[in-house]
């Protein structure tokens, strides 16, 4: 197993980073279902966002699940040491890496988009490693 000197094994940063971003995608796609609820406030944090994400109608909440599914279903995965799950999350941290530098190259500007695509990046590099892929079976 693969563990850092703190004893903390690096994936189980990967399978909680997948849960978290699962939890919250499912979140936001249930928020944006539910307008006018207790927990609008919470748009305050990234208006833009939800003006992105309101422009796109029900679709946007359909996206989320299913971003929040896969994301739960690689966990699982890379979890269990499974070849899919590896490749779940190697797929998940590329398309977001494209998907980030596509938003920074259309808006022009620098912001949270650099900040994904550094996470993405060091997610991904961490597990494109042999000693990381070793890990996984068929």
């Amino acid at each position: 197993m693969i563990r850092s000197r703190g004893g903390l094994n690096g994936l189980t940063v990967v399978t909680a980073f997948l849960v978290i971003a699962a939890l919250m995608a499912t979140f936001i796609g249930t928020l944006l279902l539910f307008p006018g609820s207790l927990l609008e406030w919470l748009w305050r944090l990234n208006p833009a966002a939800r003006t992105a994400f309101e422009s796109m109608g029900w679709l946007s909440s359909v996206l989320l699940f299913l971003v929040g599914a896969v994301a739960a279903g690689a966990a699982v995965g890379i979890r269990k040491r499974r070849k899919w799950g590896w490749w779940l999350a190697v797929l998940l941290f590329a398309v977001n890496i494209a998907g980030d530098v596509l938003s920074l190259a259309v808006s022009g500007g620098v912001g949270r988009g650099v900040a994904g695509v550094l996470i993405s990046a060091l997610f991904l590099l961490y597990l494109v490693r042999a000693k990381v892929r070793s890990q996984f079976s068929t």
